[in-house]
C-alpha cells in the first residue's frame, strides 16, 4: 500500500467516524429538544403548512432539530424565520451544546 493510499484511507476513516458521531449527537439532541421551543416556534407563521408536515416525521424531523439547534446556538441565524428569540425558551446547556456542536463540526 502506498503512502497516498494510507493517507486516503485514514482520512476516509476519520471523516466517517466524525459523521457517525455527528448523527448520534443529533439523535440525542432530537430527543432532548425543549418542547417549549417546538410548541412556540414550530407553527405558522414561522413555518408553512407544508414544512410543518414535512419536518414532523422521520427523517426530516432531525433536519428540524438541526435548524433549531443552529437558531439556538447563533440567534442571528434564526432572524429570517423570526425565531431569533428562541434561545430564551431553551436551557442554557442546550444552547451551549448546540454552539459547540456547530463550532467543532
Amino acid at each position: 500500500m502506498t503512502l497516498f493510499d494510507e493517507i486516503l484511507l485514514k482520512t476516509f476513516g476519520v471523516l466517517l467516524l466524525g459523521l457517525m458521531l455527528s448523527l448520534v449527537l443529533i439523535f440525542i439532541m432530537h430527543i432532548l429538544m425543549p418542547k417549549k421551543v417546538l410548541k412556540t416556534y414550530f407553527k405558522e407563521p414561522y413555518f408553512g403548512p407544508g414544512e410543518i408536515a414535512m419536518f414532523t416525521g422521520f427523517p426530516f424531523g432531525y433536519m428540524r432539530t438541526t435548524m433549531f439547534m443552529m437558531a439556538l446556538a447563533f440567534p442571528a441565524k434564526g432572524k429570517k424565520r423570526g425565531v431569533e428569540n428562541a434561545y430564551k425558551l431553551a436551557p442554557v446547556w442546550y444552547c451551549k451544546v448546540s454552539k459547540y456542536f456547530f463550532i467543532f463540526l
